[in-house]
């Protein structure tokens, strides 16, 4: 497969082949408003190995042009063991009929990742509404792509766990795709595929006051003071693409566990 993705998305195809692969590995299934597109699953788990264990949360499928999220989830399902000692929350579908059409907004071509701080559109309106139920969190992750990407970067938001970890997240995901190495990334300085919280107020100014917020300054403010945005770069063969994801994620979980061990 190609930057030009074999295959079409189906989100209802997706959303039923999730829930049976989350049925079976006991997971709760809850549902955020639906669209013309199809049903918006999402998921919870306490860990397998009792209370007390770190809070991970991550999302998907919010740009109908990214597919690599969505899929990469959905493999991470799949594998014995991956989430068992996390607490997890899983938001993988959040933009079916952008899926549905491969474009970027929703079906009103609403970005929904700048719809954070007004909440206009009805699916980050259930989004947010789903997330207050939540409570804090140790870390959150959004898997995102780069439709023009020449390789794979990350947004870095990390107030608590290592200060090497955004670079081991990018070096994870770079043992399966190339790195952009740019020294300015969407406008913002970067350091070999990281952008942090300093090069984006370096640029921009305080996140927080942006009026248009994504998911992640919605969660940074409200939900955890560790929030990771990756990007993989959609040129690449989607088979790529979702093992960067992986990888990323598996990078994350390790962090955690490991701050977890050391208290």
């Amino acid at each position: 497969m190609s930057g030009a993705d074999a295959r079409a998305f189906d989100p209802a195809a997706y959303a039923k082949e999730l829930e049976v692969v989350a049925q079976a590995d006991g997971w709760t299934i809850r549902h955020l408003s639906p669209t013309g597109s199809g049903s918006r699953p999402w998921l919870q788990r306490p860990a397998k190995t009792g209370p007390g264990a770190p809070r991970a949360y991550l999302s998907s499928g919010i740009h109908g042009d990214e597919i690599s999220g969505p899929l990469a989830l959905l493999e991470m399902l799949r594998l014995p063991g991956f989430f068992g000692e996390f607490e997890v929350t899983i938001f993988p579908l959040l933009n079916p009929d952008g899926l549905a059409r491969n474009i970027r907004e929703n079906g009103e071509g609403i970005d929904l990742n700048r719809d954070y701080r007004a909440g206009k559109a009805k699916e980050t309106a259930s989004h947010i509404e789903a997330l207050k139920t939540l409570g804090p969190l140790d870390a959150a992750m959004m898997l995102h792509e780069d439709y023009e990407g020449i390789g794979a970067y990350v947004y870095e938001l990390n107030d608590e766990l290592s200060p090497t970890l955004g670079r081991e997240i990018i070096t994870a995901m770079g043992r399966h795709v190339p790195i952009d190495l740019r020294p300015e990334i969407e406008e913002a300085p970067a350091r070999e595929g990281l952008i942090s919280r300093r090069d984006l107020v370096e640029k921009h100014g305080r996140i927080e006051d942006r009026p248009d917020w994504p998911e992640a300054i919605y969660l940074s403010v409200h939900h955890t003071k560790v929030v990771y945005t990756t990007e993989t770069p959609k040129p690449f063969p989607l088979a790529q693409r979702v093992a960067a994801q992986i990888a990323a994620v598996k990078t994350l979980l390790t962090a955690m566990e490991i701050k977890v061990r050391a208290a």
